[in-house]
């Protein structure tokens, strides 16, 4: 038979104390004696009593909740910063609800309602690859609730961002390649429309363009941020611009497609560099592994967290000047050192 649930009446009947000095006591309230709060402790362990964190949170205005809001999960870059998304939660004693889009708005705006409507006190996004603009979150900002953008972000909207250095760390990989030798380097972007695409796409430009090198107008193709992407793009560049002497792929699962493609089509990685902005753990597994732009995926899951709880922290009453963080990102050779034996020293 199950257990009926213990109420603070219940504890407070057995003790003859009220039900205000029961919950005084459990919250160590220094209006009740150090002698009575062990006795309710005592009492309210061996009868089984459990908190009810739901009404606590009504009275308190917090839950110690955060939500979380990914375009993707399968994905190492995702996986790692929702792994330091949940290590800083749990040590600041905050719940995470996670919610992913896959790459779709409108149920990124589903998933939005949900936790909101769990009373979360605070709000991480990585929008989708089709969320054009800021709108989709006012609902979050009419409640009150704090929000934060990381790595897909909207900029200058008043709302804190934590992301990684895309334009500078872009055109540190594209040097890179300029520096091994190559000078038709063609370029995988994503879109226009999301910050991580125009960036990664102006460090790019703007390393060509350092170096004297003309980009010509086929040797960029935008896309999304997928291996369908990367396979679409990849033959799409093939047909307007031929094989590029290297590539720079907006992101690794983009340089994947690439690949698949080169298979179908017998041609040899090993002829063509590809630049990966990002990295995955099998990269070493590769028969051609990528030059991969190293982003420290757990540090800005974890930065994230704290630079939210900052202003949840700060509450209503006290005016938070929105952030903008920006974590930088290496250079990483190929494992197997096959291509160069680049190092990064300012890594």
């Amino acid at each position: 038979m199950m257990k009926k649930n213990v109420r603070l009446e219940d504890i407070a009947k057995r003790l003859n104390l009220t039900k205000v000095s029961i919950s005084k006591a459990l919250r160590d309230h220094p209006d009740i004696s150090l002698e009575t709060r062990k006795k309710v402790k005592k009492l309210a362990d061996e009868m089984g009593y459990f908190p009810n964190q739901v009404a606590r949170s009504l009275t308190s205005r917090r839950t110690r909740t955060i939500g979380v809001i990914v375009p993707k999960i399968a994905h190492f870059f995702f996986s790692y910063v929702i792994e330091g998304i949940y290590n800083a939660a749990a040590e600041n004693n905050y719940e995470v609800i996670l919610g992913v889009s896959m790459e779709d708005r409108e149920l990124e705006r589903k998933h939005l309602e949900s936790i909101l409507k769990m009373r979360v006190d605070g709000l991480l996004v990585s929008v989708t690859e089709e969320t054009e603009d800021v709108k989709t979150f006012d609902v979050a900002r009419d409640m009150g609730i704090h929000l934060l953008f990381f790595d897909r972000v909207f900029e200058n909207v008043g709302i804190s961002v934590v992301k990684v250095e895309d334009l500078e760390s872009a055109a540190k990989g594209t040097r890179h390649l300029i520096e091994l030798g190559h000078r038709n380097i063609a370029h995988l972007a994503g879109f226009e429309t999301i910050d991580i695409g125009r960036n990664r796409e102006k460090g790019y430009r703007q390393a060509m363009a350092a170096a004297g090198l003309e980009v010509a107008d086929t040797a960029v193709v935008h896309g999304g941020f997928s291996e369908e992407d990367g396979y679409r793009g990849f033959q799409k560049l093939m047909e307007a611009h031929g094989k590029p002497e290297a590539l720079f792929t907006v992101t690794y699962p983009v340089g994947l497609g690439v690949l698949e493609y080169m298979r179908d089509h017998d041609m040899d990685p090993a002829e063509m560099p590809i630049l990966a902005f990002g990295k995955s753990d099998f990269n070493r597994y590769l028969p051609s592994p990528f030059i991969c732009i190293d982003q420290p995926t757990v540090e800005l899951g974890k930065v994230a967290v704290e630079q939210l709880l900052k202003e949840i922290e700060a509450g209503d009453d006290e005016e938070f000047e929105p952030q903008t963080i920006r974590l930088p990102a290496g250079v990483l050779p190929p494992e197997n050192g096959r291509r160069s034996g680049f190092r990064d020293d300012s890594r």
